[in-house]
């Protein structure tokens, strides 16, 4: 009777290594998946900084041309005038709607990254509650004190000698 019980103990405990593993390996793999999004966070919010310079570039070179169409109504030199003419050519859209939706872009593009970096925070805080979730179901108080227990008894630490009686009674001080 008592080597049933023993081998129903043996099988409940590992039914319940089974699940702690299952129930730790999940939040594994929600580690991983978070620092996984956290990187695509990352590289999104790159891809939008990016844009704003290229935009913000495009934005100034079409401000020169605004300037030199502007400047074209005014009296110049020659020289000065041709080379306007040329800058206001080469502008194949209309400057003043190409300026609009580039600043539509740009605020747009502001926009999502402050959106990315919202959601960048936010999912470092998921990441952060899992790796404490992690930790929780990884800590178990016996194995901790086993470690603490072989290092108590590990010799190679110097133990403090006895001192012993030099009167020859036996006996430590």
């Amino acid at each position: 009777f008592f080597w049933f019980g023993g081998i129903r103990y043996e099988k409940d405990k590992a039914r319940r290594i089974a699940a702690h593993r299952r129930v730790v390996l999940r939040i594994e793999s929600r580690i991983a998946e978070h620092t996984r999004r956290l990187q695509e966070l990352q590289d999104r919010r790159a891809e939008e900084a990016d844009k704003i310079r290229t935009v913000a570039s495009e934005l100034s070179n079409l401000h020169k041309v605004r300037q030199a169409s502007v400047a074209l109504n005014v009296w110049q030199p020659e020289v000065i005038r041709g080379r306007q003419k040329q800058i206001v050519e080469q502008c194949s859209v209309p400057v003043d709607s190409r300026i609009n939706v580039l600043e539509m872009e740009l605020k747009l593009c502001k926009q999502q990254i402050v959106v990315f970096e919202k959601a960048y925070r936010d999912e470092k805080q998921r990441l952060k509650a899992a790796k404490e979730q992690l930790s929780s179901m990884m800590y178990h108080p016996l194995q901790d004190l086993s470690m603490f227990e072989q290092r108590v008894g590990d010799h190679s630490h110097k133990r403090k000698k006895l001192k012993t009686d030099t009167t020859g009674n036996g006996r430590a001080k």
